[in-house]
């Protein structure tokens, strides 16, 4: 990993300090794992490992990462995060995955092959989020399918919130669809939200894939979740992301 000698420091939103170069150099970025669960059960079946950098609590992670795109780092920044998320895997329950997100160029990336070659593929999951833009499919499934071939999974995350979702899934067709935030919140109380996930936990089934929500929040959208057939799922309800002990 190269990373140019000139500092780059700029400030996000909320005029916090980004300096992706700095971090690239020294390491600094650290990992929390927010559970995910089997929602009949509750059991954890799984992590999903989120970048926290040096003054996170301020600093969103989406800031650095938007940095490291415009400084040309971004693969970079990527592969730091999924290479300290499975340095951890060892400390993580032996029948739990854990997954990393990536764009679809570090995803499609010879070194990221490299990388998920060093640990046990079935318990690694490759989430790519569902406005990520995929400029050859052919070229990009060809590489995921080195990857699965290993026994990577793959995930569609933020399901709902674009509308270049529905290409994703029939072009990729992932193992896992994680539905957003943005269908699941409220859901308890309404038909329309309910509809799309139950569109999608259909979709899911019929590909032979796990319906996942993300940011279950109450008990009674966890429960409407469970009635309408969606498999798993994350949020503050079962499980906020955390830091492992040093």
């Amino acid at each position: 990993m190269t990373v140019a000698s000139s500092l780059h420091l700029v400030e996000d939103q909320t005029g916090s300090p980004v300096d992706v170069e700095q971090v690239l150099i020294d390491r600094t970025l650290r990992i929390a794992f927010q559970p995910v669960c089997d929602l009949k059960s509750r059991r954890i079946i799984g992590y999903e490992a989120l970048a926290r950098f040096p003054g996170w609590a301020v600093t969103t992670p989406r800031a650095w990462f938007e940095q490291a795109m415009q400084l040309g780092l971004q693969q970079a920044l990527e592969l730091l995060a999924a290479t300290t998320a499975l340095e951890q895997l060892p400390r993580l329950k032996d029948d739990a995955f854990l997954s990393v997100n990536l764009s679809p160029a570090t995803a499609a990336s010879k070194a990221f092959g490299d990388l998920a070659s060093t640990v046990p593929a079935e318990r690694l999951v490759l989430e790519i989020t569902e406005n990520a833009t995929v400029d050859n499919y052919r070229r990009f499934t060809g590489a995921i399918d080195h990857l699965r071939s290993l026994g990577v999974r793959i995930a569609l995350d933020d399901a709902g919130a674009s509308d270049v979702g529905l290409q994703h899934l029939l072009e990729i067709r992932p193992d896992i669809v994680k539905i957003d935030t943005t269908v699941i919140h409220g859901i308890a109380d309404d038909e329309l939200r309910q509809a799309v996930a139950i569109a999608y936990a259909s979709l899911s089934r019929r590909a032979g894939a796990m319906s996942l929500a993300e940011g279950i929040e109450t008990e009674a959208e966890l429960a409407m979740l469970s009635s309408l057939e969606v498999e798993a799922g994350q949020g503050y309800l079962l499980g906020r992301p955390a830091l492992l002990p040093d």
